[in-house]
């Protein structure tokens, strides 16, 4: 995979002559991009491209090539695949549609294609492919806009909209590798790569079908050791399974075997879209818990209710808090208050003040022996005027010094945007939008054994 992530050389195979806006020009998004080795543009209809000569064809090109990238029309691909293996180049991206995922004939190239990479020794990316993207390296094959972060997630995926809607799919991917219909390259050669990956913490992929099943819950059962796998996969219904068939070319399989295989290899398995950005942000940045043993601090009893029933969903509980915790706490509280867990703390915040109070309290459940993990239910007020209600700078504080535990949050108020991005200016703390999320997203992190 380092030809396809890391070229110092790249052909651009039937690269359009128009250039700007709207023209989806791999080139001059290559160039954007920041890419700084050498492109061979060749469209046998040009004499120059961007400002660089072309070719007509990739062997009268005579410097190496590292990695071809081939947007022509589906029927002169095999032929150029055979002009690439001539020129001795090893990786190839098919970008183009039009093959299993599409009718008989496209089948038919397809397989040609797959032959020539197994009797010839070259590897082909794709069809139906964005290609790659290293945000380490400044290079991309996409002819789509996209967002440039160095983040350690590493993303494997089937289809373009991946890479394009990053943000909402994944937060900012730092590598990815789109491996479309996967007619050579699939989610074990990608997988491999990344899992090796110093650049790379964390590995989030989109499945919709897979070919080597046996090799690849192996690979990942290995990988996984060293670093999180989330695995959202989709095709989960009969109409779903059909989709994935015209979308990609490749069977989605029972859906049910696929999800026990992968959750019996150690991956984070995902039920539902819009759980991938959470799931990561979580691994990426919150220490793993011993145990499931939840503290809950809050200032509203009824919060408290709600996060006691969502831990007991997700297999976790609330912890029995030590003496100790409790004798902190109530040194804060009014003699009638009982404590217990949920920890209420509006009492305490009445008579001394929300940071005061917050921060006595989470001190005492990070200290406490019997807790694995914290969920934080806090005010997101209308700054300035309320900030006596902002607590993330007092939160923290405590955090730096006692780093050791997951702290998850949830806000409530007019504000929680603003907020959010103050109690995850450290990283020690995250927020999540609901309740719900905050105990699913802790369950993620408990060891396994």
């Amino acid at each position: 995979m380092k030809k396809f992530m890391e070229p110092e050389s790249v052909a651009l195979i039937g690269i359009s002559r128009k250039s700007g806006p709207g023209s989806f020009n791999v080139m001059e998004n290559m160039i954007e991009f920041g890419f700084s080795g050498k492109i061979f543009p060749i469209n046998p209809n040009a004499r120059e491209i961007l400002g660089k000569g072309a070719y007509p064809n990739v062997r009268s090109v005579k410097e190496g090539i590292d990695l071809a990238v081939i947007s022509a029309p589906r029927e002169d691909t095999v032929n150029i695949l055979k002009d690439c293996v001539a020129s001795k180049i090893k990786a190839v991206i098919v970008v183009n549609q039009g093959f299993a995922d599409a009718d008989g004939r496209g089948k038919e190239i397809q397989k040609e294609m797959t032959e020539i990479a197994q009797k010839d020794g070259i590897r082909i990316l794709g069809p139906n492919t964005l290609g790659v993207l290293n945000n380490f390296n400044n290079f991309t094959t996409s002819f789509m806009p996209i967002t440039k972060d160095r983040t350690p997630v590493g993303l494997i995926c089937q289809s373009g909209i991946f890479f394009v809607g990053a943000l909402e799919f994944s937060g900012t991917i730092g590598k990815g590798i789109d491996v479309g219909n996967a007619c050579d390259i699939g989610f074990c050669e990608a997988l491999s790569y990344l899992g090796e990956d110093p650049d790379i913490k964390i590995i989030a992929i989109h499945m919709e079908g897979l070919n080597k099943g046996k090799e690849f819950f192996s690979l990942a059962r290995r990988i996984v050791k060293k670093k999180p796998i989330i695995i959202l996969k989709t095709g989960s219904t009969e109409t779903g399974a059909k989709a994935a068939i015209s979308h990609s070319g490749t069977m989605a399989g029972d859906y049910q075997i696929y999800k026990a295989a992968l959750k019996g290899a150690g991956v984070t398995f995902l039920e539902e879209d819009g759980q991938m950005t959470y799931a990561i942000k979580t691994l990426l940045n919150l220490p793993t818990m011993k145990g499931n043993n939840i503290a809950v601090i809050t200032y509203s009893g009824a919060a408290g209710i709600m996060v006691t029933d969502a831990l007991e969903r997700y297999g976790l509980k609330l912890a029995s808090l030590s003496p100790e915790t409790i004798h902190m706490v109530a040194e804060l509280s009014p003699d009638w208050m009982p404590l217990g867990n949920p920890l209420d703390i509006w009492p305490a915040v009445m008579k001394y003040g929300t940071g005061n109070a917050y921060s006595v309290a989470l001190k005492a459940v990070l200290n406490d022996p019997y807790v694995d993990g914290v969920i934080c239910i806090a005010i997101a007020p209308m700054m300035p005027e309320f900030s006596f209600l902002e607590v993330s700078e007092h939160l923290n504080s405590v955090m730096e010094e006692i780093p050791h535990k997951p702290v998850a949050a949830w806000l409530y108020g007019p504000n929680p945007e603003e907020i959010s991005i103050k109690f995850e200016s450290k990283k020690r703390i995250m927020i999540y939008p609901t309740l719900e999320l905050a105990a699913w997203s802790l369950s993620l992190l408990r060891k396994k054994h």
